[in-house]
């Protein structure tokens, strides 16, 4: 047998066995949408199981992908096979040697576990089966593909700089980042620009935590107290706040004394890095340093360390907007 194709999530495609493996949950979903609509495409009448893989019967994969009683094609989705039961495991194996001919049969594994090691290499090493990867996806670089991809898989544009624009209001979250996306292209035909976002979603930014970190960072000091204080009356985390200033001091220190650093080493486009290295002028890696304890404390603070958090918030801003001198 030869080894399985291994392709991205967003390029997966029909095959008689489908691992959907790795541990971002919302990929994974997507991918199996992906397949469920290209099945309902293709056959008249399509039939779907879904089941845990944790209570799997021994024997049931046999059952489940066998022709239904109309002869229907069907579609099988186990889940949470990193939790799956011995039989599950011996049954699979078996079944890769002579799958189905009218079903297709699809195996999520989100990977934080090795439970299943035996029936993933098997999958793997099978020329009947495809594996479409779910990866977490933490680069600002990776974020930016993302939303890009979201437009151009619908014929779609969307400018850069308003792709950055949606990260900095939505951060990590890709199943908010994917419906801002459906809604603008939803309700607007043409190129999507930095202004069409902000309109659909300044409110949002102007309570963000990238907006204030970006605030900060700058040296406006009183804008960013600002908008930290409104933030904050409008109910947004303080972990949220420290998470953007978590990520805009390690892009700094990927730079500070590095003249050898380039946008893919510290995983920004070209035009982000540009913008990092502009804004690291007066800056040093003492205080930068500074900046890392701060934001330690303050994460302990907003945690119940401290009586205050709001005043641990104003204190680490105020630092950041002194580019890091006390």
């Amino acid at each position: 047998m030869s080894p399985v194709k291994t392709v991205p999530w967003r390029a997966i495609s029909i095959a008689p066995v489908i691992l959907v493996s790795g541990p971002q949950d919302f990929f994974a979903e997507r991918a199996i949408k992906t397949i469920r609509d290209l099945l309902r495409k293709k056959v008249e009448n399509l039939e779907t199981v879904e089941t845990d893989a944790a209570e799997y019967i021994p024997g049931q994969i046999f059952d489940l992908a066998s022709a239904g009683l109309f002869g229907d094609s069907k579609l099988v989705v186990f889940a949470g096979a990193e939790r799956c039961s011995d039989s599950f495991i011996t049954d699979m194996i078996e079944y890769l040697k002579q799958p189905a001919d009218d079903a297709v049969v699809i195996i999520r594994h989100n990977g934080k576990s090795v439970r299943g090691k035996r029936m993933l290499e098997a999958i793997r090493a099978s020329d009947t089966a495809l594996e479409a990867t779910c990866i977490e996806q933490t680069k600002d670089a990776e974020r930016l593909s993302f939303v890009e991809s979201e437009f151009s898989s619908n014929g779609r544009k969307i400018q850069r700089a308003a792709a950055q624009s949606l990260i900095e209001i939505f951060g990590k979250d890709f199943e908010e980042l994917a419906a801002a996306c459906s809604q603008l292209q939803n309700d607007d035909s043409g190129e999507v620009t930095v202004e069409l976002v902000q309109r659909y979603f300044g409110g949002r930014l102007e309570t963000d935590g990238f907006k204030i970190a970006d605030s900060a960072f700058e040296g406006r000091s009183a804008e960013s107290l600002l908008l930290l204080r409104h933030s904050l009356a409008q109910g947004l985390a303080g972990v949220l706040i420290i998470s953007a200033f978590e990520r805009k001091i390690r892009q700094m220190a990927g730079v500070i004394g590095n003249p050898k650093a380039t946008p893919a080493s510290i995983g920004v486009p070209d035009w982000v890095f540009d913008r990092i290295r502009k804004s690291t002028a007066g800056w040093t890696e003492d205080s930068v340093a500074n900046v890392i304890h701060a934001l330690a404390d303050t994460d302990f603070a907003i945690k119940g360390g401290e009586g205050d958090s709001t005043y641990a918030l104003e204190r680490l801003v105020t630092l950041v907007a002194n580019k890091g001198k006390h």
